[in-house]
């Protein structure tokens, strides 16, 4: 009787395994794959400078976007058996450095911090065959993976953090550098203690970085966080772009930008922690002339789109970010309340909603954030990482709770339970 029990569990066990992995399957021939099974071989470094391409994009102002299907990369059969995952996968950056693409990621059993949370980076020549590069587990939070090519090494910046779910404490950036050999040298430590990157981008022959330091998450007090734009040639030392690296002094936190064809700044904010601008995301703009004098709208959007990063194709420029499924936008509250009224309005609202993930465009004329279509998102979703492939491709890597289950499941639901990262290729076509 003992055996029949212990056998029953144990199916029950390689069942519920199975049942999690289902929630995450590819089906049929996947674009993604046979992509980078023709272009890794030729691809030393994806040349993700869109100057580079102004000349070889030329398609008609009226193009349309497709999408590839998602390629489900965690969890998956594609996994090396020495990485082993969570639950709870998100965070994800990607970069093609010496013929090989890079996926880091944070994995744990929620979203939230915990001393079961880690980082993992793995590697592929062809998209389909994956070797694990490096991992961290040290009984603590990591957060924030960014991969970039600068120079002749790949570079790799995170952040570990507290073990309290309810805390927010970054420590000091890591940085990790590679040759592309399999050898990884580090940690250096970068930047302030509790400054916390964002956005890399290597234009016009430097890398830019926008980061934020304050008191982020306070329930109490007036907003202080400092935002910065730096740049740096050796991914180790940041120099202000301006006369001094602080932008901005409010509510702010991820901030991301892209250069238009004029090599003027366009940039979005997630106006979490609100301000005397109100509460959501803001659209800025700086003048080529001078590329540390960021403006910003005295009122905000009252919509926030959270973990923004963008790119751009020709003229235009899009943003990829968190969308609100609710009814209302993220400020709900009165922006005559007190201000901790305010946030536990926003937050608990914004947590209790149903999300997706979703492609924008920049207004230009307007300063304004315009819907352009939904992409793979459910529950917990969005934090983009987008690379360029060629002129007219895009490859971008995201988290997502399944999405062929509950689609209207909450934004906190979704952080609880599984979460698995996806690659999807789009591509911009003349009509």
């Amino acid at each position: 009787m003992g055996n029949k029990i212990t056998f029953t569990l144990l199916i029950c066990l390689i069942l519920s395994a199975c049942n999690s992995s289902k929630n995450f399957q590819n089906g049929g021939k996947m674009e993604v794959q046979s992509t980078l099974k023709t272009l890794l071989p030729n691809l030393d470094v994806a040349q993700d400078d869109p100057f580079q391409f102004d000349n070889s994009s030329l398609i008609d102002s009226k193009y349309s976007i497709e999408k590839s299907e998602p390629f489900w990369l965690i969890p998956s059969i594609y996994l090396p058996k020495n990485v082993k995952i969570g639950k709870s996968n998100n965070n994800v950056s990607i970069a093609i450095f010496k013929k090989k693409i890079y996926v880091a990621f944070r994995t744990g059993k929620t979203h939230f911090a915990s001393k079961e949370t880690g980082m993992f980076i793995i590697s592929s020549s062809d998209g389909e065959h994956w070797n694990k590069e490096l991992e961290f587990f040290k009984g603590r939070d990591f957060r924030e993976p960014f991969l970039i090519p600068i120079g002749d090494k790949l570079h790799f910046y995170c952040f570990s953090a507290g073990t309290k779910m309810t805390e927010f404490k970054p420590e000091r950036i890591s940085l990790y550098e590679s040759n592309g050999n399999g050898t990884w040298n580090g940690p250096d430590s970068v930047l302030e203690k509790g400054e916390v990157h964002w956005d890399f981008k290597n234009r016009l022959g430097k890398t830019f970085l926008t980061s934020y330091i304050g008191s982020h998450y306070d329930l109490k007090h007036e907003s202080k966080v400092k935002l910065h734009f730096n740049s740096t040639e050796n991914g180790k030392d940041f120099f202000p772009v301006g006369k001094q690296s602080e932008v901005y002094l409010g509510g702010v936190s991820e901030t991301a930008f892209e250069f238009d064809k004029d090599t003027n700044i366009w940039a979005v904010t997630r106006l979490e922690d609100g301000d005397k601008t109100g509460f959501g995301s803001h659209v800025v703009f700086a003048s080529k002339k001078d590329l540390g004098r960021w403006e910003f709208p005295l009122r905000s959007d009252d919509n926030c789109y959270m973990s923004p990063k963008m790119f751009r194709f020709q003229n235009d420029i899009f943003l990829i970010g968190r969308k609100q499924l609710g009814k209302k936008p993220f400020r709900k509250a009165r922006l005559n309340s007190s201000i901790t009224h305010q946030r536990l309005v926003n937050w608990i609202g914004f947590s209790l909603t149903p999300k997706t993930t979703a492609l924008y465009k920049i207004n230009k004329e307007k300063r304004s954030v315009e819907w352009v279509m939904n992409l793979p998102g459910a529950g917990d979703t969005a934090f983009p990482s987008i690379i360029r492939l060629d002129a007219n491709r895009f490859l971008f890597a995201n988290y997502s709770s399944p999405i062929h289950k509950r689609k209207r499941r909450s934004w906190l639901n979704g952080q609880l339970n599984e979460t698995g990262i996806y690659l999807q290729i789009l591509t911009f076509k003349s009509n």
